[in-house]
Formats: C-alpha cells, structure tokens, sequence
C-alpha cells in the first residue's frame, strides 16, 4: 500500500513532530521515506545583509529557512544537512530514506516532488504562527490536501508537546456514513491496522432530527405511512383546533420522526456490519458504533473517550475536496482532534 511516504519538513521542530508518527508506518510497510525541504525564492535576501558564520548556523541548525538570510547556494547546503542528519537518525533505526532538496514555491514544490517520487502517502505536520487556524487560511498544509493525489497523513504539532522518539497505533477510528465515497478509506486503514496490529472503530453518526411544523406536515402528508393519518389543515395545526386532535397530530410527528430514526441508524449499523467483514477477513479486531448526534462532535467525542491514534477518512462532497475548506466535518476533525487524522481522496472526488 505505501512503497514511498513524502516527509516536507521546513527546519522547525514543529514540523518535525511528524516523524515519529511516520516510523511505524514506514516500518511496518518497509516503505522508503523521502525526506524534503523548500528553499524559498522570494524574500530569500530580506533581513541583514551580512549572513550569518558557519558558527551561527551550527548552533541554530533547525532554524527555518526563511529566517535565515542566505544565498541560494547556502541555503540549499544548510537544507542537505539538516535532511542527512535526520535521514541518518531514521536509517539508524532501519528505515530507508532519500532526500531532495528544491528551490521555488512551497505547495507546489511538495506537489511536484510527490510525483517525481511517486508518493503513496504525505504525512506533514499543521502548524505555524496562527496555530492550527492557519488550516483554513491558506496554509502549506491545506493546499497539500487540497491538491494532493495521494493520501495525506495531518500530525497536528503544538510548541508546549513533547513528543515521543516513536508514536504507536493502537486504535483507529474510521467515520463513515454509508456512501460510496467514504468507504474509499476503508482498503488504507485495513492495510495500516493489519501491518501495525491496531485495533479499528467503525462509526457512524445519525444526524438528530431537526424538523420543523412545514416540514412534519409536508413529511406526513407526502412521505408518512398511511396510518398516520390526514394532516389537519394545510398549514398543519388550525386555529381553534380542539385540543385532542392537536395533541394526536403532534403524537403523530413525533411517532414519524423516532421511526425514521431508528429507520436510519438500523440501515447504518447494517452498513457498518458489511464494513467490519473487510476488516475481519483481514484478522484485524474491529467494532462498530453508531451514534444519534452531529456528526464532527460525535467523532470528536468517540476519538477522545476511546483514546483512539488516528483518525482515518474519506473527503469528498457536493463540490469534491474543496469542501475541506469550506467547514466540512474533514476540516472540523483535523482543526480539533489530537490524533493523527488519514485523509483520503477519493479517485472520482473532483479537484
């Protein structure tokens, strides 16, 4: 499933809170792990005019490129460095690595790189001055998404988190909600549970209902059972109704709407048992979880009380991946959870 994971790193410690996450999954796939860094063209002379010493950059090694006034040429030597020395501390522990080091845009040079090496998986850090609001503003990291063909893998970084020489995956929460297009996550977290022994979570939430008097009377009059009866008045409720018939037609809604409820999350628990199959026929430990709510803070809550490692997921929607963002429950996952968050794309999901 994954031969090559692209690793973009910019010198920071925040971004490269992502290596630990990507060491057992290289690992476990035997994958070879393409180290890269961006030199900037633009605002590459701005600062002082006087570079700093080989002294200076010694001591200060992961500074971020762009704050450390170079020349072309040094900053691309700085870069190399910078990448051999963590290549080397991932070969120590028996990862295979190369590094590549361009010049230009940073979205694009991830992109393009992700070609040439023919990336089956991203894995980046979110993170930078506005925190992870920069998510939706723009960022690296949300163009990556945006743009990228293969599955990217979001490791949310914080300055005040340590984090550990080595990250393990033992719960993975999948969301799904019955479509074809989010079950195009489903072959990805098999693969990673089966090679890292996770355990996985299928979920599936059942948005409460939220109807209003116009819409009971148009779901009751067109859509309801034949037993529910005549709507009285086309408005619903007429004025000076005697109470008994006002109080048996909102029975009647509510009767309705906890059927198709139940309706639902049935159908979703069917779903999810086909789902689960997948898994088992791999030997991988799966359960399934349907739950009444929204379905972002359902998966929120889910990923936290379980203390789940990753959160794994399709995106799409009406207008393909730019939904991510756009407030899509994606983007709500990956701004909030603390977990790892797999984002896949779908083959037939538009650009």
């Amino acid at each position: 499933m994954y031969r090559r994971v692209l690793v973009p790193l910019d010198g920071s410690t925040l971004s490269s809170a992502v290596l630990p996450c990507v060491r057992p999954i290289a690992r476990s796939f035997g994958a070879c792990v393409v180290l890269m860094r961006v030199v900037p063209e633009i605002g590459m002379r701005i600062g002082t005019p006087t570079p700093p010493s080989d002294a200076q950059l010694a001591a200060q090694p992961d500074a971020p490129l762009e704050t450390v006034p170079l020349e072309i040429a040094r900053y691309e030597a700085a870069a190399r460095e910078y990448l051999d020395r963590i290549a080397a501390e991932l070969g120590a522990a028996g990862i295979g690595t190369r590094t590549r080091v361009v010049t230009g845009p940073v979205v694009e040079g991830i992109l393009d790189v992700a070609n040439e090496e023919g990336a089956d998986l991203i894995a980046m850090s979110t993170h930078g001055r506005g925190g992870l609001g920069r998510f939706l503003l723009g960022s690296v990291a949300s163009q990556v998404v945006h743009y990228a063909k293969a599955p990217v893998l979001l490791v949310r970084a914080t300055a005040n988190e340590q984090a550990p020489a080595e990250y393990s995956y033992r719960k993975i929460l999948v969301p799904l909600d019955g479509s074809d297009f989010s079950q195009a996550v489903l072959p990805h977290a098999r693969a990673v549970a089966a090679r890292v022994g996770a355990q996985v979570i299928l979920l599936q939430a059942v948005p409460e209902p939220e109807t209003e008097m116009s819409e009971a009377h148009w779901m009751l009059t067109f859509g309801g059972p034949a037993s529910i009866g005549e709507v009285p008045g086309e408005g619903g409720l007429r004025p000076g109704m005697d109470p008994s018939a006002r109080r048996q037609w909102a029975e009647s809604i509510r009767a309705e709407i906890v059927r198709r409820t139940e309706h639902e999350m049935e159908a979703a628990q069917s779903s999810l048992n086909a789902a689960a199959s997948v898994f088992k026929s791999a030997g991988v430990p799966v359960e399934t979880l349907v739950q009444l709510g929204r379905p972002a803070e359902v998966i929120l809550d889910v990923a936290t009380a379980n203390g789940v490692d990753m959160i794994a997921m399709a995106t799409h929607g009406r207008s393909g991946i730019q939904r991510l963002l756009l407030g899509s429950i994606a983007d709500r996952i990956v701004r909030h959870a603390h977990a790892p968050v797999l984002l896949v794309r779908p083959e037939s999901a538009g650009a």
